[in-house]
């Protein structure tokens, strides 16, 4: 089984580059207002979160 930390470690790294980057591309690249670009980040960044954690969990065979 892998370090739970690391498994933390990834998901919150996916989580915060996916907010980042989709929020700072959505309110600047594709033109929302920064109110919608925050909550297409959050959306973003919550599916991201989810992958990183099952993939995470395909990988140890759960």
């Amino acid at each position: 089984m892998a370090d739970a930390s690391a498994d933390l470690g990834s998901t919150l790294a996916a989580l915060t580059a996916a907010f980042l980057l989709v929020t700072a591309a959505a309110g600047t690249l594709i033109g929302f207002n920064w109110t919608q670009a925050v909550l297409l980040g959050g959306v973003a960044a919550v599916v991201a979160a989810a992958s990183a954690w099952l993939t995470a969990r395909r990988a140890n065979g759960d």
